[in-house]
């Protein structure tokens, strides 16, 4: 069979995962039904992408698709520093031309530059060096050549598959030259990342005149038929709850209305519910948009009945909170104007038995994102130490939560203690780098650790909450493969995070809710928070 359609058989089956992460309505990216051309060697590309966090996509040409790994560092040209890299799926091989934007709410978006490309060659059989976790091959770039390793550091189906990739130490290879510092510039066109996004064409493809994809700066607006098709699905749900000013803009920037913030609320409310179902809530509503907002945790007047009550003592007396049981009452604060939902760190049932631990990272406003992701694994490393399985998320914002589920045996005020305790500690360590007092004037520069979302009454915001904030941003659980990997937290939003799950093998916090751990005595002491 000529290579060329053996290829085009074989790669469409392993596109699959590519076509279900991509719209190509929105995308300028290829969708790879062309079929591939005939070539005399594999080729490779590397791709610079800057989203959220930038990183560079190493593809390699083989079996008609391009492997593909994330590496966030990008290659080294030093034999002694093994950069991370993390398999992604294959894409097609029309990809390997694709430099410009991928449009906000898509998968991956971002500006994209071809960094470098050439042709590969691997020592031996490439796929049963892939099979075994050690490829080695020669690069014949524009930038990188010469003698290179993949090696797998783990393989797990159900979880990332973390590789390195480093260099040979041959004629090629240089200890002092920082190669990505160097030469930042596009292969293609000459163009830095930064000209890419500020280009007058926006979005673009390399191979497609600028013309046939340039974008509007205006404001998207919902179209007629978009807005029949939500009403006819929201119409449909079995709410028995009255919903009105479906077409409401709450999103102005994206065009967002209440009726899609309505279907977003419906898709997602299995992986939602579970983890905000029977616990106080505090509501952000918004019912003019998100630039006007206020909180409400009370259960006021109009407030409809499938949204349930639960008598709370305060301090000058009791008080109605409002809790959700099922999808009727996570519509029907929808239907409020909601656009976020924080719940208390305990269950309605036990009001003084807190069930859940919440370490909120918030960094001052200049850090870089690394700082965070190594905030949050120093953290999971000091808990694990103390016998407690945790969690990541992002918050629809610039920082994380670790959260971990704790059995109900101890109050708040030993709770708080604990959670105080621990990020007391951490900060000690480092006290240029982490800082526990909330005052806005000890924080430049810092991060603060906030224990305070374990105290009695404090609410943090629920996994797959919205955000009342630019880019309709959602509150998305994460494996901390995928944080260590390299995340885009502006990425997670309500037109993607359904896409996202869609595409999950598995539940990104998987054993979450049958987790049973305690905060030991002998934790608490060794943090010096003491015990009753």
């Amino acid at each position: 069979m000529p290579r060329a359609r053996k290829a085009a058989s074989g790669g469409a089956r392993r596109l699959r995962e590519y076509h279900a992460k991509r719209d190509f309505a929105r995308t300028p990216e290829p969708s790879g039904h062309e079929p591939p051309a005939a070539q005399p060697r594999w080729s490779f590309v590397v791709q610079k992408h800057a989203a959220r966090r930038l990183h560079y996509d190493f593809r390699l040409e083989l079996d008609g698709v391009l492997l593909s790994w994330s590496v966030p560092k990008g290659p080294s040209l030093s034999p002694t520093v093994r950069r991370l890299s993390v398999r992604t799926e294959d894409h097609p091989l029309s990809y390997a031309d694709f430099e410009g934007i991928i449009p906000a709410g898509e998968y991956g978006g971002g500006t994209v530059v071809v960094w470098d490309r050439g042709t590969w060659e691997p020592e031996g059989d490439p796929h049963q060096a892939l099979r075994k976790g050690r490829l080695t091959f020669t690069l014949r770039g524009e930038k990188l050549r010469g003698r290179w390793h993949l090696v797998r550091t783990r393989l797990d189906a159900e979880k990332a598959e973390n590789w390195l990739l480093f260099k040979s130490r041959d004629d090629e290879a240089s200890d002092t030259r920082d190669l990505v510092t160097e030469r930042p510039e596009s292969v293609l066109t000459g163009r830095t990342i930064e000209e890419v996004k500020e280009a007058k064409d926006r979005v673009w493809h390399s191979n497609r005149p600028a013309g046939h994809a340039a974008a509007t700066d205006a404001p998207p607006q919902a179209s007629a038929a978009a807005s029949s098709d939500v009403h006819d699905l929201v119409s449909a749900l079995p709410l028995g709850v009255p919903l009105t000013n479906l077409d409401k803009i709450l999103y102005p920037e994206q065009g967002l209305t209440k009726g899609q913030l309505i279907a977003y609320l419906a898709v997602i409310a299995d992986w939602l519910l579970p983890h905000a179902a029977d616990r106080p809530l505090t509501i952000v509503r918004c019912p003019d948009g998100r630039h006007k907002c206020f909180y409400q945790k009370h259960a006021r007047a109009g407030v409809p009945d499938v949204i349930g009550r639960v008598a709370i003592a305060e301090d000058d007396g009791t008080a109605e909170y409002m809790t959700i049981r099922d999808l009727a009452g996570l519509i029907a604060l929808a239907q409020l104007g909601t656009l976020e939902i924080h719940t208390w760190g305990c269950h309605t049932d036990k009001i003084e038995r807190p069930d859940l631990l919440v370490f909120d990272l918030d960094p001052d406003p200049d850090l870089a994102w690394d700082v965070v992701v190594d905030a949050a694994l120093r953290l999971r490393r000091r808990l694990d130490d103390l016998g407690l399985v945790t969690f990541v998320k992002t918050t629809g914002g610039k920082g994380l939560h670790v959260v971990a589920p704790i059995e109900r045996r101890i109050e708040w005020d030993d709770f708080k203690a604990f959670a105080r305790a621990v990020t007391e500690r951490i900060a000690e360590e480092d006290p240029d780098r982490y800082v526990t007092s909330p005052l806005k004037a000890r924080r430049k520069g810092k991060i603060f650790l906030d224990y305070l979302r374990n105290s009695r009454g404090a609410t943090f915001i629920a996994p797959y909450s919205p955000r009342a904030r630019a880019g309709a941003t959602v509150a998305t659980p994460i494996t901390w493969e995928e944080l260590s990997a390299g995340v885009d937290p502006a990425a997670f939003d309500v037109t993607s995070v359904p896409r996202r799950l869609g595409a999950l093998s598995r539940d990104p916090w998987d054993g979450f809710h049958d987790l049973r751990q305690t905060i030991t005595a002998t934790a608490r002491r060794s943090v010096g928070s003491g015990t009753r």
